[in-house]
């Protein structure tokens, strides 16, 4: 029996503030010609995904770039959850060696480790604003043994993009050593007052046109603020990498739901996902102001510290106790689901949980991930009751 590493967090989830139907519907404004079509057969449908989806994804992703890219390509799969995994068990093997970007979603590295698959971290400086190095990503590299750089931009848990001039670096090395990259980007519309497109983290397609093997996986689920939907997918402007996950897609389902594509299709209409966007924007936006205000205000304490997120829905917060030493993130957030039912992801204990690869470790102590992308109302009723909290503490 092959041994299941937990998901540890699947199991301190958070979710964004998700839309509804109606929600979603009404987004059609009276006297547009955009609306559901609800005359498809519900069968199997296209088992690669259905072809106007496909080409929405893709219209979707050359409109935010500053160069139409063209020839580009796509799989539909099940969420990003499973883009990922398809992309981590179809192009790796035992024995490979692999970089990922560190901190980052346990997915990105614990699938890997369990294939026995080398690990090197490309660790992010919490002391520089979670940046990264290209020239640490260099001497990383194996000549010959390095199959895959991961990233996950923007990332999760820190809330941190990666600048261009870092991306074009990591192209650079990736193309000399012929490395796939992997770009896990299902945060990248969460952009809180910064233009992507005027160079701050554009998509890592947007170097289609220099290297062929890059991949970015990407969902409905966060900025699009439809998580039920599971609608994913897999992009590259190498045609063979689609389909070869396509190949490896057989064996895990036979179609994506055919209403839950006729769905997103709807919503990546470039009029909806606008407003859609528009929308995931503003909640951002009043909800990052209100725990800025909440982070400050302990930060002048002592008690909390950050690196103030500029991208994605959550952001890695550092708490002290009152000696000024971090707390023990797991038991302080059990502690406080037990003794006053708010729920806070432990960020040491799901992000840098003991061993990552090759026997590194890397301790976040006292972090906790706060998702800050839910109602207004059940944010602020949070944070009066954490803010009490730390006042007993």
């Amino acid at each position: 029996m092959n041994y299941i590493e937990p998901f540890v967090l699947d199991d301190w989830g958070t979710c964004v503030d998700p839309l509804s139907l109606d929600e979603l519907f009404a987004l059609s404004a009276e006297g547009t010609t955009t609306s559901l079509d609800t005359s498809t057969p519900i069968s199997y449908g296209s088992v690669t995904g259905q072809p106007q989806l496909r080409e929405r994804i893709i219209e979707y992703y050359q409109s935010q770039l500053s160069k139409n890219v063209t020839d580009l390509h796509v799989a539909i799969t099940q969420g990003t959850i499973s883009a990922n995994y398809l992309v981590l068990d179809t192009f790796l093997r035992p024995g490979d060696h692999i970089i990922v970007q560190y901190p980052t979603y346990q997915q990105l590295f614990s699938v890997p480790r369990r294939r026995g698959i080398g690990i090197s971290l490309w660790k992010a400086d919490p002391n520089n604003d979670w940046s990264l190095d290209p020239e640490q990503l260099k001497q990383l590299v194996k000549k010959g043994r390095t199959k895959m750089i991961v990233i996950n931009k923007p990332n999760n848990p820190t809330g941190a993009p990666i600048p261009s001039a870092v991306l074009g670096e990591l192209v650079k090395i990736a193309a000399e050593n012929n490395i796939i990259i992997l770009a896990d980007e299902v945060f990248r519309p969460l952009y809180h007052g910064v233009n992507p497109d005027i160079g701050n983290s554009p998509s890592i397609i947007a170097w289609a046109g220099c290297y062929r093997n890059i991949i970015s996986t990407g969902s409905l689920s966060k900025g699009f603020a439809l998580p039920g939907l599971r609608i994913g997918w897999v992009l590259s402007p190498n045609l063979q990498i689609i389909d070869e996950i396509n190949l490896a897609r057989d064996y895990i389902t036979l179609s994506v739901s055919g209403i839950d594509q006729e769905l997103a299709t709807f919503a990546l209409l470039p009029d909806i996902r606008t407003k859609i966007l528009s929308r995931s924007e503003k909640i951002c936006a009043s909800n990052l102001a209100l725990l800025t205000d909440f982070i400050e205000k302990w930060k002048s304490k002592g008690r909390l510290s950050w690196v103030k997120p500029v991208v994605g829905a959550s952001a890695f917060i550092q708490v002290f106790d009152s000696t000024g030493h971090p707390v023990n993130d797991k038991e302080y957030c059990e502690r406080m689901i037990r003794d006053i039912g708010l729920l806070i992801v432990p960020g040491g204990y799901t992000f840098g949980n003991g061993e990552v690869g090759n026997g590194e470790r890397w301790d976040f102590k006292g972090y906790l991930r706060i998702g800050f992308v839910c109602e207004k109302e059940l944010l602020t009723e949070a944070l009066r009751v954490w803010g009490e909290y730390l006042g007993k503490d």
